[in-house]
């Protein structure tokens, strides 16, 4: 005959809640165990994107949910777990010593998930994208391994050169020239373009300080379009005259003017969008980082609808949010 021990039989049982689960502990073999299940998957992804953000609102838009919407998964999760994960001020979030800890152990989690997806999922969705090659090349090619991370099921195609229609194309990026105003592009914008003058630092030697406006058209003046729109436009905003002293070097593309620039042919206006890596490696620098500019920006459009897209464009705009508070 089993006998449970008195120290069992005078032991309440316990009640552990995860989410809207209840479980109970029992006692068995004289041990006092739980078995807690797993909190929803759901909450989980919640608190890693806000984790990995550091913020609700970017989250949020990556999610494809609404800020109030993840605000409640993490709340359960904590609740769940009994443990504050984050604390929170304002708009700003920040980790617990529990938050991180906890993060540590959902990030390697949902890699293995997002991995073992990969492995047995035998029909991709694909998504095809028309962009512009500079922002493809310096901005969305450093970036595209976060999307496929969070979204393991959906294939990119890329294409960067001009074609006559945008049939077949699920997504198109465009450019837009001006100062962006709300609403512009059926609120398809998701990346401002800054520009500043970028020049190799030993463009610089022998000069004392930062460089005024005036003085950087003495610099052979790097144009990324036929009509030097971009240096139009600075010039503008610096109250100087578009008069290039040493020459031009025209190029049509953003890319191309960069590279020109940074094989030290002169001088060249470039996104900071798009200018973060050179500048941070030192392989450029702002000779007069006084005067950005707003050319324009950057905005898509769905062509072909589906959640694959509304994913990307969520994606998107949560890139170009975390772009504009870097």
């Amino acid at each position: 005959m089993f006998i449970v021990p008195a120290s069992c039989r005078d032991m309440n049982k316990r009640i552990v809640s995860v989410g809207q689960t209840k479980i109970s502990g029992a006692c068995m073999s004289g041990r006092h165990s739980e078995k807690m299940r797993l909190p929803w998957l759901g909450t989980l992804v919640a608190f890693e994107s806000a984790a990995r953000l550091g913020s609700l609102k970017l989250a949020a838009a990556e999610l494809n949910l609404t800020p109030g919407a993840v605000s409640r998964q993490v709340k359960s999760l904590e609740q769940s777990l009994g443990a504050r994960l984050f604390v929170r001020s304002h708009n700003a979030i920040e980790l617990t010593a529990d938050g991180r800890i906890f993060l540590n152990h959902v990030g390697n989690a949902l890699a293995e998930l997002r991995k073992g997806a990969r492995e047995v999922s035998s029909r991709p969705a694909k998504l095809t994208i028309r962009a512009p090659i500079t922002l493809t090349q310096r901005w969305l090619i450093p970036r595209l391994d976060d999307f496929r991370n969070s979204h393991p099921g959906i294939d990119l195609r890329f294409r960067t050169v001009n074609a006559a229609t945008s049939d077949g194309f699920d997504i198109e990026i465009s450019y837009m020239r001006g100062t962006p105003k709300a609403g512009d592009a059926n609120g398809g914008i998701f990346l401002v373009d800054y520009t500043m003058p970028i020049c190799p630092a030993e463009n610089l030697k022998g000069r004392k300080g930062r460089m005024r406006p005036g003085d950087i058209l003495n610099l052979p003046v790097i144009q990324d379009t036929v009509d030097g729109w971009s240096w139009r436009r600075w010039c503008e905003n610096a109250g100087i005259p578009f008069e290039p002293r040493a020459g031009t070097l025209v190029f049509d593309t953003d890319e191309a003017a960069i590279d020109a620039c940074l094989s030290g042919l002169g001088v060249a206006q470039a996104s900071m969008a798009f200018a973060t890596d050179v500048l941070r490696s030192r392989a450029a620098t702002l000779p007069c980082p006084s005067t950005a500019t707003i050319l324009g920006a950057y905005f898509a459009i769905t062509h072909i609808p589906s959640r694959k897209a509304d994913a990307f464009m969520a994606w998107l705009k949560a890139q170009g949010n975390q772009s504009s508070l870097g």
